[in-house]
């Protein structure tokens, strides 16, 4: 068992030892693995991208838990614009052979439900919110849950960043979001760390009252080249985009590094995180990105479908749940990400988990619906750095 394992066990002991009290009546509905082969599967994966570190790390982790699951997977890249190449691809994946796909993108939703029914195949959402069509598919007999891009409401992080901002003694902020019908929450985020900050400047002094900017809102294009001779007073930015690509770039391009970067998003390349905290330019200040391995999700999900055994937790409805994030704030927690993420080292032997620890969330072999939410929001950057004590 990897040392990642050894942390996840030791934060999850408690449920781990309820999971097992429930193993001999769940065994009654299923085979366990332990006893029988498991039968071939077949799992579409439907990403947004066809490349990058992110499609490296999913397709390392799932090719890591292939042979103990026993699957193999058909992968497709999604449109983040096109409804009719969206529901092409989840067809391709069902003539493929796939018993159950697994989506990044909220798109064609009710097509491609129609097609998964008509199929008996089965589906589920990965870092995909389903803002659009959650309501009309949570009941859907083949639609079995989702896990969302890190926490669905947006307020949280919006009052952490601007505590933060307001710590670190920036005068100046310039905000910058994408549209609302495309992230609807991320005006949650922008609104949250505005009241944050109104809030500190009622009783601020005049020298310590904060400056807001407009929010500047991205048509997913990097950010104007013009904005900051717009904006030249802006000491700090507070990107809901991935600023890594969107807005890093463009402070490099027009000499204005010295603006602190508080964003989402995450790139490995050592030319940004050279430039991270304390290093280089020290422009980023917060870097923030979703784990790979809350895969497992949506995938054990399937699985149970497909076995024909539930959990005995098993919500009513299918579910929405958030997963954890790695949120990078300091010279050590990127340290922590460089050594042992799998995001950032591409090699499936950094993942929280390996295939037997997969195996064991299946309802078959006694896991529960409790034990396996617990488990994708229990990656955290501090859950990480266990690895390393």
């Amino acid at each position: 068992m990897k040392k990642g394992i050894v942390k996840v066990a030791a934060i999850l002991l408690t449920g781990l030892i309820m999971a097992a009290g429930f193993t001999g009546c769940s065994k009654e509905k299923g085979d366990s693995a332990s006893e029988q082969s498991r039968a071939k599967h077949r799992i579409g994966i439907g990403l947004y991208e066809d490349s990058g570190p992110q499609v490296t790390a999913v397709k390392a982790f799932l090719e890591s838990i292939k042979d103990e699951l026993n699957l193999d997977y058909v992968y497709v890249t999604l449109s983040m614009t096109d409804e009719a190449v969206n529901k092409t691809r989840a067809q391709e994946m069902i003539s493929a052979g796939c018993e159950g796909i697994i989506l990044t993108m909220d798109s064609a939703t009710e097509a491609i439900m129609s097609e998964a029914q008509k199929a008996k195949v089965y589906v589920a959402g990965y870092l995909n919110d389903y803002d659009v069509s959650y309501e009309s598919i949570k009941s859907h007999p083949n639609f079995v849950g989702t896990v969302v891009d890190g926490r669905y409401l947006g307020h949280g992080w919006g009052k952490e960043v601007a505590d933060r901002v307001i710590v670190a003694g920036h005068k100046n902020i310039g905000l910058i979001k994408f549209p609302v019908w495309a992230f609807p929450h991320q005006e949650e985020m922008d609104q949250s760390f505005r009241g944050t900050i109104a809030k500190f400047n009622e009783t601020a002094s005049d020298a310590d009252k904060i400056v807001l900017q407009d929010t500047e809102e991205l048509m997913f294009q990097p950010l104007a080249s013009t904005y900051f001779e717009a904006h030249p007073d802006v000491d700090a930015i507070f990107g809901m985009v991935n600023g890594a690509e969107f807005i890093y770039p463009v402070q490099v391009a027009t000499g204005r590094t010295d603006v602190k970067l508080y964003t989402a998003g995450f790139n490995p390349s050592n030319d940004i995180l050279d430039n991270f905290g304390t290093a280089g330019t020290g422009t980023i200040q917060e870097l923030v990105y979703s784990n790979v391995e809350a895969i497992v999700y949506p995938l054990v999900m399937l699985l149970n479908k497909i076995d024909g055994v539930d959990f005995e937790d098993q919500p009513a409805e299918a579910d929405r749940v958030d997963s954890s994030q790695i949120i990078i704030t300091s010279d050590e927690k990127l340290d922590i990400v460089r050594e042992k993420s799998l995001y950032y080292t591409g090699d499936a032997a950094d993942a929280f988990l390996d295939g037997k620890d997969v195996l064991a969330l299946l309802a078959s072999e006694g896991g529960t619906y409790k034990g396996l939410v617990k488990t994708v929001q229990t990656m955290s950057v501090e859950d990480l750095a266990v690895v390393l004590k």
